[in-house]
């Protein structure tokens, strides 16, 4: 419907409400839309609005809510493949995704050119006979995500299940132990599961909302794990560099891409919705390092950093003791320095930057938007070169380009072959 509207008619206009005055006898989270559009016309540009709630809006007083002009241009660069509207709420909102969009590149197009697929691996209920309660394992509540547990419980037989709820951005110890184990010989069926297990993988949270702290959750999680189907991840392994990776995380984790995301995003931040947004092109070696940094949070993370670093340490603390960063303080100054990255690559000016953190609570750490406003402020200040060689104690190490060989060994089952003849690889 909104190709015909958009390219075989003229669109004139389109203001979105919610209906929480009970307009409609429908339940009040649903929207509905007035759409006006005309035959024998042509689309350029059109009025809109959204979260609107008073119909009275349409015919008087707007109290200060004027519709935002959007072209054709700007939906068909946001909006995908089935030219989705940005659901928008401020003309500095408008301001900003321009810009966002104008400079960066759909995340599903830099994927796709680095050769790197995501998905799902296991589904909650469908594969829940594959599933032993941690309890029954771990009867003294050790967490099976602490390296030394994770260990033993290969050597026992076992895999870790990640849920969305058990990370966070960096950070692969969120929230409480997981509920769930798999045991490798539940896995019979599908080589392809265990094989993934083996290597670091790049994962998102899928139950996500606008109205959260934060929506972009991007985290590396050490081999030795699977995922429920709440947790989308990196299944094509192998074919680029763990450099990369670190790179892609560290641009979707920024306030700056996460405020587009956020646009679109009611309850589920899926595939289709990600790969639409646009990352920028940041200084690869500096958000490398920093993710990196950010990511190696206990000795799990050990061949991650000799992969990346080999011997190297320039932190303050002892060689090789974990975390690389110990306090919130010390994180925070590591991602106010990639946030500022990210929002210079984008092209936003200091007002824009302002108003994108202005966008978010910050309740798990007040201090960020101050923190990061200063950091791009020192940015724009010393230049590029010399930022990342400040905020980098390896600015000199360049990426590492070879590719990734599994980490851990397990024992990859040969496949069971189906009705056609053909090889189960997993999901």
């Amino acid at each position: 419907m909104r190709r015909l509207y958009l390219e075989h008619m003229g669109l004139r206009c389109c203001y979105s409400f919610e209906n929480r005055r009970k307009l409609f006898e429908i339940h009040s989270s649903f929207k509905f839309a007035t759409v006006v559009a005309q035959r024998g016309a042509v689309t350029e540009s059109f009025p809109c609005a959204f979260y609107l709630h008073d119909d009275s809006w349409l015919f008087a007083e707007r109290d200060g809510r004027e519709p935002l002009e959007y072209t054709l241009d700007f939906v068909r660069k946001t909006g995908g493949e089935y030219l989705s509207f940005l659901e928008l709420r401020s003309a500095k909102d408008l301001e900003v995704a321009q810009i966002c969009f104008q400079n960066g590149e759909p995340f599903g197009e830099v994927c796709k050119r680095l050769g790197i697929r995501f998905g799902n691996d296991l589904h909650m209920t469908n594969d829940a006979w594959r599933f032993v309660p941690t309890r029954d394992v771990l009867r003294g509540g050790e967490d099976p995500r602490d390296p030394d547990v994770l260990r033993r419980l290969i050597d026992m037989g076992y895999l870790v299940l990640h849920e969305g709820k058990t990370f966070h951005q960096y950070d692969d110890h969120w929230g409480e132990r997981p509920r769930y184990l798999v045991p490798l010989e539940n896995l019979s069926d599908s080589p392809a599961l265990v094989e993934r297990a083996q290597y670091y993988r790049l994962v998102f949270r899928e139950v996500a909302s606008s109205t959260n702290e934060r929506t972009a959750i991007f985290c590396l999680v050490p081999p030795g794990a699977v995922f429920g189907h709440t947790v989308t991840a990196q299944v094509l392994l192998g074919t680029k560099s763990t450099a990369r990776i670190l790179l892609l995380q560290a641009g979707i984790n920024a306030f700056s891409t996460d405020f587009a995301l956020r646009q679109v995003v009611t309850a589920h931040l899926t595939l289709f919705i990600v790969e639409r947004f646009a990352l920028p092109k940041t200084q690869q070696a500096f958000s490398a390092h920093s993710a990196l940094r950010l990511t190696c949070n206990h000795s799990g993370y050990e061949p991650l950093w000799r992969e990346q670093l080999g011997d190297v340490w320039r932190e303050k603390r002892e060689p090789f003791t974990w975390p690389v960063l110990e306090t919130e303080d010390e994180r925070w100054e590591v991602r106010a320095a990639i946030d500022a990255v990210v929002a210079d690559a984008y092209g936003l000016n200091r007002e824009q930057y302002e108003h994108v953190l202005s966008t978010f609570s910050h309740k798990s750490y007040p201090k960020a938007p101050e923190l990061c406003l200063s950091k791009f402020d020192e940015l724009k200040s010393i230049g590029m070169e010399e930022f990342t060689r400040k905020y980098d104690p390896y600015w000199d190490i360049p990426l590492v380009e070879t590719l990734p060989k599994p980490v851990i060994d397990l024992p990859i089952p040969a496949g069971k072959t189906n009705k056609t003849g053909q090889q189960s690889l997993g999901m």
